[in-house]
């Protein structure tokens, strides 16, 4: 019997090692790509301002007297104060001189990551938080009450438009809403049996047709987007279910701001058609490396290094009545 085994030489049978590193997942970051954006230099806010309208006259002239003053004009201010986020990460001498994976260059991609992630998630916040409420469902009033029947149906999605449409709102690209929903909740849209009796009705005469382009579509004048990053509550609903945002967004529904220098770009580097994975390197600012030694007297052996990044950015709602937020369940 053979004494030399793979169990007793364990130790010099060595996995095979690959040098390109796996991508790593993304979700779209396209929160940011509709708002209003100022960059600041020099002050320390970002005022708008919005004069109200008149309402209609329906009364007429009587002959001879001059009709009673309208009432004063409205004015609404928002102002937008930037504020400061980053996070960083340390790294050793011993470190970068033993690691086989060029550390540096993946830190900063991490982190360059993770500021883009951060920026989307905050407008995000912002919207969900600020946005006008609506949830799935006849009987569902509050987050609470949403129940897992309580899901997206063609019904559903109309009722948000003819909201918009209602308060006026102005389309923000070209004569388009945009709506951006998770996953889940594209996937639960696409059960109903009228948007797929749509999507097959119009594929069949035009492959080119307004209601097919873009990622998921164009439908009923809204730019449909999906990403993993939309909000979802877990376990926010009725015994525990997940609740699902849905943004409906119209014009100067809201906006953001940053200071000169380190104000991020907001949107991923992928196309409007990409795929809700991007998995590219999102580097919204400029990462900040010191280098080993840079300490000074705090590192006198030359032993500590740091990659970093911090971004300046302030969100507002402008006009709640021009975005909506429907929430519902989407399990599948």
């Amino acid at each position: 019997m053979a004494n030399n085994t793979q169990t007793t030489l364990a130790s010099a049978i060595k996995t095979q090692y690959e040098r390109r590193l796996l991508t790593r997942a993304l979700p779209r970051l396209v929160h940011g790509r509709w708002g209003m954006t100022a960059r600041l230099n020099k002050v320390g806010a970002y005022e708008l301002r919005k004069y109200g309208a008149l309402s209609a006259v329906t009364t007429a002239l009587t002959e001879g007297t001059t009709p009673s003053e309208q009432s004063a004009i409205s004015l609404t201010l928002v102002t937008i104060t930037p504020l400061f986020y980053g996070a960083w990460l340390g790294t050793t001498d011993e470190l970068e001189m033993t690691v086989f994976d060029p550390i540096i260059s993946e830190f900063s991609s991490i982190l360059g990551e993770q500021a883009g992630l951060s920026a989307d998630t905050l407008i995000r916040n912002t919207l969900t938080d600020g946005a006008t409420k609506d949830y799935a469902g006849a009987s569902s009033s509050s987050r609470v009450t949403v129940g897992s029947a309580d899901v997206i149906t063609y019904a559903e999605f109309v009722g948000q438009l003819a909201a918009l449409e209602a308060a006026n709102a102005l389309p923000v690209d070209g004569d388009d809403f945009i709506v951006v929903m998770h996953p889940n909740s594209w996937g639960k849209l696409m059960q109903d049996a009228t948007f797929v009796a749509m999507f097959q009705q119009e594929a069949s005469r035009d492959s080119n047709s307004p209601i097919r382009t873009g990622y998921v579509g164009r439908l009923l004048r809204c730019k449909i987007f999906v990403s993993s990053n939309s909000r979802v509550y877990a376990a926010g609903g009725e015994a525990g279910v997940d609740v699902y945002s849905m943004l409906f967004i119209a014009r100067e529904a809201y906006g953001y701001v940053g200071m000169a220098g380190s104000f991020p770009n907001l949107v991923d580097n992928a196309p409007a058609q990409a795929h809700n994975m991007t998995g590219q390197n999102v580097k919204p600012v400029e990462i900040i490396v010191k280098q080993l030694g840079s300490a000074g007297a705090d590192d006198p052996l030359n032993q500590r290094a740091t990659i970093g990044w911090k971004i300046s950015l302030g969100i507002a709602m402008t006009n709640a009545a021009w975005a909506r937020d429907l929430e519902q369940a989407a399990t599948l």
